[in-house]
């Protein structure tokens, strides 16, 4: 029997219809054809844009940050607003970089080691820190996109960072009922998350810091999240919680992997603003106490269509308790 759900932490329905799982549809997902000269691969750093920052071992890079190539935005340009007869525009200001995740170029979170997820979790970490320096960039946008069904154009593994200075109207509206549930509670939506899932059949692994778990209302078959217990940011988290950190992301792709073999996904990180601005004045000051920093992971098996882009809401065909009994077995 279909559900409709609603997920608390997003303001949105969605439709669990396990029926849709046996409509025909082709689930292989092709791949991108590995270039002859892949920029991201050790010996072509000449390939990419001037190197922002790198974690050496014993000489040879583990990690690496570039500006985008093909930016979206760029930290020249000015933020300056204009208009268009009614509408309104603001000059493309921000940052758009790059991290390359691994010098592997077939590489996966199921097949890195601790270590070498250790090392590009450090890497964001590092970009954070630096981007809030500049208090033109409110919001850090991070996220990687793997398979073609997830929107990569590159198949070597890489992460993008996106600083802009504004804040989009569903992170402000997210933020705003956190703060909201805080001030009608007295505690945190994400501390109430945390505790109602690590005692729920959706959780699928809980380490001292981190739990793992298959959102209640997931948009995506296999949605999976990881959500800190402690942190509002990963600026704040230590090596040994990185670390930590890590071991989680490990035991997660491990399990999707033996699930779901290959698969397209979307990774995000979510943060709370980095600077202060008018958007977020009423509740910035109160961040560590409203809100979690969490990753959300979403595999692409199946296409968005019609009524996902009309209603903004999804149709998932698996179901989360599903999802998480299966990804436990595996872990």
């Amino acid at each position: 029997m279909s559900e409709i759900r609603y997920d608390l932490i997003h303001n949105e329905y969605v439709i669990i219809a396990p029926e849709r799982l046996h409509r025909p549809i082709e689930l292989a997902t092709p791949e991108i054809e590995i270039p002859k000269n892949c920029p991201f691969c050790p010996g072509n750093e000449d390939l990419t844009t001037k190197e922002i920052f790198s974690i050496k071992i014993n000489g040879k890079w583990v990690t690496r940050v570039v500006p985008n190539l093909y930016k979206a935005v760029a930290i020249e340009s000015d933020f300056d607003f204009d208009t268009d007869g009614m509408n309104e525009k603001f000059g493309g200001f921000g940052a758009h970089e790059i991290i390359i995740d691994t010098p592997k170029h077939n590489a996966n979170f199921n097949t890195l080691s601790e270590e070498e997820i250790f090392y590009y979790l450090k890497t964001i970490k590092e970009r954070v820190t630096d981007l809030k320096k500049d208090k033109r960039i409110i919001q850090l946008n991070i996220f990687k996109n793997k398979g073609i069904k997830a929107g990569a154009s590159q198949p070597h593994p890489h992460t993008q960072i996106i600083g802009l200075p504004i804040i989009s109207n569903f992170q402000r509206n997210l933020f705003k009922r956190s703060f909201n549930f805080y001030k009608e509670k007295g505690k945190s939506l994400y501390e109430e998350v945390f505790l109602f899932e690590s005692k729920n059949k959706r959780k699928i692994y809980e380490s001292r810091e981190f739990l793992i778990y298959a959102p209640f209302a997931s948009a995506f078959a296999f949605e999976s999240i990881i959500l800190s217990r402690n942190y509002s940011s990963i600026e704040f988290m230590s090596d040994e919680v990185l670390k930590e950190l890590s071991i989680n992301i490990k035991f997660l792709f491990n399990a999707l992997n033996l699930e779901l073999g290959d698969f397209s996904f979307n990774m995000l990180f979510y943060l709370p603003p980095v600077n202060k601005n008018f958007e977020n004045e009423e509740y910035f000051d109160e961040i560590d106490n409203i809100f979690r920093f969490f990753i959300r992971v979403t595999p692409r098996i199946y296409n968005i269509a019609g009524f996902e882009l009309m209603s903004n809401s999804a149709i998932n065909p698996v179901v989360p308790e599903e999802v998480a009994k299966l990804l436990r077995e595996k872990i």
